[in-house]
């Protein structure tokens, strides 16, 4: 009688194995592999992974049914026909000698090349040779040899050292998207590669990497850096977009070294990661990054201590200060902040401009958007695995997910594969990896489907549970109120008549790290030619001064729009850690900026912060290295404005300034202390206000109007091309030389420009 332990308690095979059959989840077609691994019993194998269907030729996960003449595959059995008819053993003396025979032919080929494979420490080959491998060998042919494929800047190949099980192959055509990788050749000839020679482009190619079970896809930015067990593993968040997905970061010597995904506790599993996850990391640290202070002029550059930076800053301020007097100017300092900057920061330079009413608190690019309610910025309840599951039509308004949010493109993807299921797309043509259906860019056709005079409508009709998805890109318009308004009427009347279980929303996502964040804690006015006009100072922090709002600016004013500038004694201050020379020379030719202050600040992983995606879920990060040179995070250098300006008598505005009172300005977060102490919920929407009537009457504090006329104009959607390596809201990423390889390779396959 055969038994197996978990938990230290003895089962018999036969007793549990049928007893557990006549549960319900296990009478749907359930891989035996998977059904062992459920209680505890682990089967050695490579073709399958839980991400991944269930297919291979490396035949590793044999085990033995009672009355059968062979083993049986217990990846591509069925657990309930395997149970049904009889035992089965998984340890058993047949089952040990098929394994050994398996592996045996799949180290035939395979060369041995352990002490100089990336792979080593990492590698299933090694243990499983190890647990079931034989000590002696009956091969003495010569190995075979395969040539090396090029597939791009990020993944390096060894085909010699491949096993052919597939799994490469399978993850380009059921989770990429792109069919470039097969399998080519018979018997001894068989090669894992691309049909004709070409890159495998895809933005999730790197995860390649972590699904070779040995050495034939590695690494091609960091190979032969360091061993597995020479790293130290600290867990993170993504920085390159909205989701922040858990990652692994692995660093020695206070140098990271690699990125990997980490295990996300709310969905129970590793989640794919894109390329610029895993490989921008070194364009935080590049060679070009500035990690010493200075102080700028017109001609020359002079490297500062911290105390000197700070004393004149603040003099600088004095003096202009006393010089504005005398023209009965108030005295303005303009601080444009980037949506990177972490919660904790955030609050303080809310608190700074609170006390000190001549700091400006501004945002480089314009977003009209209502933040009284959270679901009006937010990816809602209803984008959740089981909500996606139940419905089965989806709008796109204006959005790519595929390179705006990779994590929600493979979500609607793996739903698409399921059947019965469609998406439409109001916006730009592009290749989402699977069928779509792109009804137009034209803000006319969303006009008519809200008014019912669109043949798409019946299928919102018959829809089960639409689900409506745009991104933070529609705010920006200057029509926003009326499209989201308009958005708002679609989904009430889809409501109403289509089959709904639950309360529809417009799905939001936030393309960078911390926009939500932003969002929650004020709808920051966008910089504009006023700002420059009127401010003695000009304070970007973590920003790039790439957006297209700073370059309108500066092209108007070069262009001698902006002509109606009172003084010329102008300084620019500038925290970051990367500084973009182009644009800091056009900002001081065109808006007459003499002194220029730099003060570094530390990246994602030099410093703990809180960051909040675009699902709502706060994310904190600790501090994982060192800073290197004078770089200072944020909170420090804010601090020490702070306690510098205390100095400064004439800052201080006695009458209202002594005590810092806080004024509601979005009226949900007053709410939120009054009505949600007691009672939890998921997030904050019309309808959780009307429950809890006995807290906050929402009808009397919200009075009904009825709503006023909107404009929309008749432009397009989208209809610009950002390149997602290098030219989105991650300002680090285009000083990484992986994504810059991986930019010009991705433009001459897309565009008609040639380097």
């Amino acid at each position: 009688m055969k038994y197996f332990h978990i938990n230290n308690i003895k089962f018999n095979y036969d007793l549990e194995f049928k007893n557990n059959i006549n549960n319900n989840f296990w009478k749907q077609n359930t891989p035996l592999i998977e059904y062992c691994e459920t209680l505890g019993i682990n089967i050695p194998h490579y073709c399958y992974h839980k991400n991944l269907s269930i297919s291979g030729n490396c035949r590793m996960c044999l085990v033995e049914l009672k009355n059968s003449p062979k083993p049986i595959v217990s990846c591509a059995m069925n657990a309930k026909s395997c149970l049904a008819n009889g035992a089965i053993y998984t340890n058993s003396s047949l089952v040990k000698k098929a394994r050994e025979n398996v592996l045996e032919f799949l180290l035939l080929n395979h060369p041995l090349d352990c002490p100089i494979c990336d792979q080593g420490g990492e590698c299933d080959l090694q243990d499983q040779s190890l647990f079931f491998g034989l000590t002696k060998k009956r091969f003495y042919s010569f190995k075979r040899v395969v040539l090396n494929k090029n597939i791009g800047p990020i993944v390096k190949t060894v085909m010699t050292r491949c096993i052919h099980c597939t799994r490469c192959v399978r993850f380009a055509a059921e989770i990429a998207g792109v069919e470039d990788i097969g399998m080519f050749g018979r018997g001894l000839q068989s090669e894992i590669g691309t049909y004709v020679e070409k890159i495998f482009h895809s933005e999730l190619s790197g995860n390649v990497i972590d699904l070779c079970p040995v050495g034939a896809l590695t690494s091609k930015p960091y190979p032969f850096v360091n061993r597995s067990w020479e790293l130290k593993n600290v867990a993170s968040i993504d920085f390159s977009d909205g989701f922040g997905i858990p990652i692994q970061v692995f660093i020695k010597n206070n140098r990271i070294i690699k990125i990997l995904p980490g295990y996300d506790k709310t969905t129970s599993k590793t989640n794919w990661i894109s390329d610029k996850t895993r490989f921008s990391f070194d364009g935080m640290f590049s060679p070009e990054r500035i990690i010493q202070n200075f102080l700028g002029s017109k001609k020359s550059y002079i490297p500062l201590s911290w105390q000197e930076l700070f004393k004149e800053f603040f003099f600088t301020l004095y003096f202009q200060n006393h010089l504005l007097k005398h023209y009965y100017q108030p005295l303005q300092v303009t601080l444009c902040l980037g949506k990177n900057t972490s919660i904790e920061v955030l609050n303080v330079l809310k608190i700074l401009s609170c006390k000190y009413p001549f700091f400006k608190l501004r945002q480089a690019e314009p977003q009209n958007i209502n933040i009284d309610v959270e679901q009006n910025y937010l990816l809602n309840a209803s984008l959740s695995n089981s909500k996606i599951l139940a419905s089965d039509t989806c709008l796109l308004i204006g959005m790519n997910p595929r390179y705006d949010g990779s994590l929600l493109n493979l979500k609607l993807k793996s739903r698409y594969l399921k059947g019965n299921f469609k998406v439409i797309n109001i916006g730009s043509l592009c290749n989402l990896t699977f069928s779509n259906t792109n009804i137009s860019s034209n803000t006319k056709i969303l006009k008519s489907l809200v008014e019912g005079n669109n043949f798409f409508c019946q299928e919102f009709v018959h829809a089960l549970n639409p689900i409506l998805i745009s991104n933070t890109e529609i705010f920006k318009r200057k029509d926003s109120f009326g499209l989201t308004t308009m958005v708002q009427f679609l989904i009430k009347y889809v409501s109403s008549f289509s089959q709904c279980v639950n309360n529809n929303r417009l799905n939001i996502l936030n393309l960078s790290a911390n926009s939500t964040g932003t969002s929650n804690i004020s709808n920051l006015k966008v910089i504009n030619n006023k700002d420059f006009k009127n401010s003695t100072g000009i304070y970007f922090i973590n920003e790039s001064l790439s957006s297209f709002n700073i370059k309108k600016l500066l092209s108007l004013k070069l262009l001698n729009i902006f002509q109606d500038f009172t003084h010329n004694n102008k300084m620019l201050i500038t925290q970051n850690n990367h500084l973009n020379t182009k644009m800091i020379a056009a900002l001081k030719k065109g808006f007459n900026l003499n002194n220029h202050l730099h003060l570094p600040n530390t990246v994602l992983f030099e410093a703990s912060g809180t960051y909040v995606n675009t699902k709502g879920v706060i994310n904190k990060t600790p501090k994982i290295i060192t800073p290197t040179g004078q770089a200072k995070s944020d909170w420090q250098i804010i601090r020490k404005i702070f306690s510098y300006s205390k100095k400064m008598l004439f800052m201080r505005n006695f009458l209202k300034s002594n005590k810092i009172s806080f004024n509601t300005n979005n009226i949900c977060h007053f709410r939120n202390y009054i009505g949600f102490q007691y009672y939890p919920t998921s997030d904050l929407s019309n309808l959780a206000f009307r429950l809890l009537k006995k807290f906050c009457t929402y009808d009397k504090v919200l009075p009904k109007f009825k709503t006023k006329k909107k404009k929309l104009y008749s432009s397009q959607l989208r209809f610009w091309l950002n390149d997602f390596y290098i030219e989105s809201k991650d300002i680090n990423s285009k000083y990484s030389s992986t994504m810059v390889q991986c930019s010009k390779l991705s433009r001459l396959n897309n565009t008609n420009f040639k380097f």
